[in-house]
């Protein structure tokens, strides 16, 4: 891969004249899609005018991963696509062409998606959020037209009833015409308030639509990760993973590893990759897991895996102190709510005994019912304990 900096030539006079070297020709072997992928990013890259070294630092790639990318060899992760496209734009002083961009997209994606499933599932997704995004959207506003409708109905109906109450020697016809008025709006209220509700409704099922794809999303980002880093996907393989880029001096690889996994495998396997950290010694990165597990998931998927493990379980209760010790507040009074709602008072118990040491830093987050709940619970748990003590 050429640089616009590097050899020159000397001619007669002694002076050296810069050559720009262009890139190496595509292999013919490449299929059509891979090809139109890498002319495609090729064009990118000559539009920024950066050298390899610079395009690939301000990309967050190395030189050798920029190469295969230019060279059709591998595509590059959506992100970095991206990064790109909008490099390209910055550089060309242009604004950043959506429609350019779907293109992009799309022509990656056919390049993937016959030899790489797991990269190209991470397009899918893309795609599936792009149309969500836009149903969202759409959602909101009919949610809005709606609501405004219904308010100049109300004011309809209101002016109606306002003129009935001051025509003193009105008309039959005069009447007649604002009772219809009236009325017509009161049926179109009706109406509207159905309609509202049944928008509300889809706009919550299109953000729980959202919150799903961000979990498959996580999910599919830890796969690329370990993929990337050349792991195998088992315990064994994240362990060594992160093991590696931490050894590496790839601090900030590591710690983006650690999160994707926290966020996208089963809680019970995130506890074990702890474990297994905690038993070769990487103690830092074992806490780094569990502090993000207790900080980052859902405290119904804590619960969830806790309400099934053995109240004896060392992972158990190693867990639900660092819950009590780490968790933000309000992800307690969430873990509080679920072990009420589905009758776990034990585990209930469990927690509140490991959350003593933290029940000032409760009592200073009086926000709703659930917060209050808890609070008294704690205070009768510390009067309990009084009473006990000589």
């Amino acid at each position: 891969m050429g640089e616009r900096n590097l050899p020159t030539v000397q001619h007669g006079d002694g002076h050296g004249v810069p050559v720009r070297r262009g890139l190496a020709p595509l292999d013919e072997r490449l299929s059509q899609p891979q090809r139109r992928c890498a002319e495609c990013l090729r064009e990118l890259r000559e539009r920024t005018g950066l050298t390899s070294e610079e395009l690939a630092e301000r990309l967050g790639v190395d030189r050798t991963r920029l190469s295969k990318f230019l060279n059709g060899r591998e595509v590059p992760r959506l992100e970095i696509a991206t990064r790109l496209h909008r490099l390209a734009a910055e550089c060309a002083g242009t604004e950043v062409s959506q429609a350019e961009a779907a293109e992009i997209r799309a022509l990656m994606y056919a390049a993937v998606r016959v030899r790489n499933p797991l990269q190209a599932r991470e397009f899918e997704l893309a795609a599936a959020r792009e149309e969500l995004d836009h149903h969202r959207a759409e959602a909101i506003q009919e949610l809005a037209d709606l609501q405004q409708e219904l308010h100049d109905e109300c004011k309809r109906r209101q002016d109606a009833e306002d003129a009935l109450e001051e025509l003193t020697f009105g008309s039959r016809e005069e009447i007649r015409v604002l009772t219809d008025e009236r009325d017509a709006a009161l049926d179109r209220i009706v109406q509207l308030e159905d309609q509202i509700r049944q928008a509300g409704a889809m706009l919550r099922l299109r953000e729980r639509d959202a919150e799903t794809l961000d979990q498959i999303t996580r999910a599919t980002d830890a796969e690329l990760a370990l993929w990337e880093s050349s792991g195998t996907g088992d315990l064994a393989g994240i362990c060594a993973t992160v093991v590696y880029l931490r050894d590496a001096d790839e601090d900030d690889a590591a710690d983006r590893l650690i999160e994707q996994i926290v966020l996208g495998y089963p809680v019970r396997h995130v506890v074990s990759l702890a474990h297994e950290l905690n038993s070769m010694s990487r103690f830092r990165e074992s806490v780094m897991v569990e502090h993000g597990l207790v900080r980052l998931r859902r405290p119904i998927d804590l619960f969830r895996w806790l309400s099934g493990e053995d109240r004896k379980s060392e992972a158990r209760s190693n867990l639900i102190t660092t819950l009590a010790n780490v968790a933000p507040v309000g992800n307690l009074v969430r873990f509080h709510k679920a072990c009420v709602d589905h009758g776990n008072t034990d585990l209930d118990f469990d927690l509140q005994k490991a959350m003593m040491e933290r029940s000032r830093e409760l009592l200073t987050s009086k926000d709703d019912y659930w917060t209050e709940d808890l609070q008294n619970q704690l205070e009768a748990m510390r009067a309990a304990l009084a009473e006990r003590r000589p």
